[in-house]
């Protein structure tokens, strides 16, 4: 994103503030496709994604007045979205409802035969972990969550699921190191 489009979109948010409603669908028109695929990668679902880019549009339109100009409006969007999905996810309680050790997906810059290999491990660092120690390390890692987003999620203290972390990135770290002893 170029910084033309980011001081464009401060200046929408601004207009927007003031009742400009050709803003908001100007702000629409940029920002809407990166919404929605911020709050698909924490939902998982187009439909409720889609739902969430709504609940968040509203939210901005009620909280543009609040906005500092001296800030990134792209970075606050992203704020709001991310929240908004965090807060959909929370009220229809899929977090529960997701098989972890289907997602193994690791995605980047690498061959087919790398990305296997990856996944691979992934998955045989992840089988020495408790299901709760699974959870805790797929919302930091993959879902980007903190350590307060996973307490509220799994209902457990913030002590608790900080503890749960370390312990499962010792055990993560422990197998990895073993693996590559015996690969020697």
């Amino acid at each position: 994103m170029t910084e033309r489009i980011r001081l464009r979109i401060n200046e929408l948010i601004i207009l927007i503030s003031g009742g400009d409603e050709l803003a908001l669908n100007e702000l629409a028109w940029i920002v809407s496709g990166r919404m929605l695929a911020i709050a698909r990668s924490i939902v998982k679902d187009r439909a409720l994604a889609e739902d969430v880019v709504q609940d968040s549009f509203v939210k901005i339109l009620r909280a543009a007045g609040k906005f500092r100009r001296d800030t990134n409006g792209y970075a606050w969007i992203c704020k709001i979205v991310h929240n908004t999905a965090l807060n959909t996810l929370r009220k229809e309680h899929i977090r529960s409802h997701v098989d972890i050790d289907a997602l193994y997906d690791v995605a980047g810059d690498r061959d087919v035969a790398e990305t296997s290999e990856a996944a691979l491990t992934v998955r045989q660092a992840m089988s020495v972990l408790s299901p709760f120690e699974k959870n805790v390390i797929y919302q930091k890692y993959f879902m980007d969550f903190t350590v307060r987003d996973s307490a509220e999620s799994l209902g457990k203290s913030k002590s608790t699921v900080a503890r749960a972390v370390e312990t499962a990135e010792a055990k993560m770290r422990e197998f990895l190191i073993s693996r590559d002893k015996t690969d020697r």
